[in-house]
């Protein structure tokens, strides 16, 4: 069940990701929104790995794909690519990666 939401969610980055922003104002608060979905993302990615060090690989490919998802915004009507975009995508996989190891330490043990 873990594999099938972290896999749902993958496809709700992406939808999220690449729809066309026409007439969405974004606010104050998009670094935020980024850092917060990237976050969760990487806390379900803990969950559908057995090793510590498998997460840590899985935390890069998740880094990657937000880089993937700002190289294709680029070229959607409304949407541009954002360095500071992916900065706060792989401070909030940071954060999570942090979390996810003092949270559930004793899974490793």
């Amino acid at each position: 069940m873990d594999r099938l939401i972290f896999i749902a969610y993958t496809g709700f980055v992406a939808f999220v990701s690449l729809r066309p922003m026409n007439d969405i104002a974004v606010g104050d608060w998009d670094k935020v929104g980024h850092l917060v979905v990237y976050f969760i993302f990487a806390l379900l990615g803990y969950r559908v790995v057995s090793k510590l060090e498998h997460y840590f690989y899985l935390c890069i490919g998740i880094v990657v794909y937000s880089g993937l998802m700002e190289v294709a915004q680029s070229f959607l009507p409304g949407r541009m690519m954002s360095g500071y975009d992916l900065l706060a995508n792989a401070v909030g996989v940071a954060i999570a990666m942090i979390f996810a190891r003092a949270l559930f330490s004793d899974r490793n043990k």
